[in-house]
């Protein structure tokens, strides 16, 4: 499979401007964000990538600190003119060393100034585990979002349901009914993308929902996805949400087979191939 850019064809429903993203979930949200932030070598694009949680530095991105001085939205828009990237947050933390996120009503600031074409918000950590489940506190997501992207690492199927592999487990438990220590199943997974209290908790109604998948490059991945798939084609309670399988380390992603690929208005040709990182 060529490697498109995840939100040129394979993502299609994405218009062309003034779009707010937002990643929810584990598994691979940083990674993800990165590939969405790709340029377009043929469309000029000002992306804002930020977060309203925290997350590593993005190394080789311009940095814009609110914290560094006045002026902090004259100086997000000076540093996306044109077709640019840049990494924007509240403060970096020396002791994690992780930027501290945006206030969320900076980030509608931010939204409405019309300084950016995209904005990438990743909404929650999960502790670099593959899966993971919502607090009360958890995922903050802005409400001007219009794309909301729920990420959950294939490698935690089969896996045995404790904090080395999900974080947050006991709420994870409570939520799908599956008792901790045993293992994760794909039928735990769509009822943690599923529930009003799990990954999409908060998001605007109107907002649309997209399940990523990540990891298909690991041992068996095929099959697990299989196995969503027929969960999937029944399952009335996921049928609001969109799923994809697919691995950031290769960028490859497809559509599961589980509902009918619905028609829209927005261009499919909004970038073209995008380089490795």
């Amino acid at each position: 499979m060529s490697t498109y850019s995840i939100h040129h064809a394979e993502f299609p429903h994405l218009p062309e401007h003034h779009r707010l993203i937002t990643f929810t979930g584990a598994g691979g949200k940083t990674s993800l964000m990165k590939w969405f932030a790709t340029p377009s070598p043929t469309l000029p694009q000002r992306i804002v990538v930020t977060t309203t949680t925290k997350i590593l530095p993005l190394p080789g991105e311009r940095l814009i600190l609110n914290d560094d001085g006045p002026d902090f939205m004259n100086r997000i828009r000076g540093g996306v003119t044109g077709s640019s990237i840049a990494v924007v947050a509240n403060r970096f933390d020396h002791h994690t060393g992780k930027l501290i996120g945006l206030p969320l009503a900076i980030v509608s600031e931010l939204h409405c100034a019309d300084i950016a074409d995209t904005i990438l918000v990743e909404a929650d950590g999960a502790a670099r585990k593959p899966l993971k489940a919502p607090n009360d506190t958890e995922p903050v997501i802005p409400a001007e979002t219009d794309l909301c992207i729920a990420v959950m690492g294939l490698d935690a199927v089969h896996q045995p349901l404790t904090e080395e592999n999900v974080h947050r487990h006991d709420i994870f438990s409570r939520i799908t009914g599956r008792a901790p220590g045993s293992p994760v199943l794909p039928e735990d997974m769509i009822r943690i993308a599923a529930a009003p209290n799990g990954l999409f908790k908060g998001c605007p109604p109107d907002c649309e929902r997209i399940v990523y998948l990540n990891k298909t490059d690991i041992p068996g991945a095929s099959k697990t996805v299989s196995k969503f798939e027929e969960l999937l084609t029944d399952n009335n309670q996921a049928s609001d949400i969109r799923w994809f399988a697919g691995s950031t380390r290769n960028r490859q992603v497809r559509e599961l087979a589980c509902h009918p690929i619905t028609t829209h208005d927005y261009s499919v040709e909004r970038l073209e191939l995008s380089p490795e990182f």
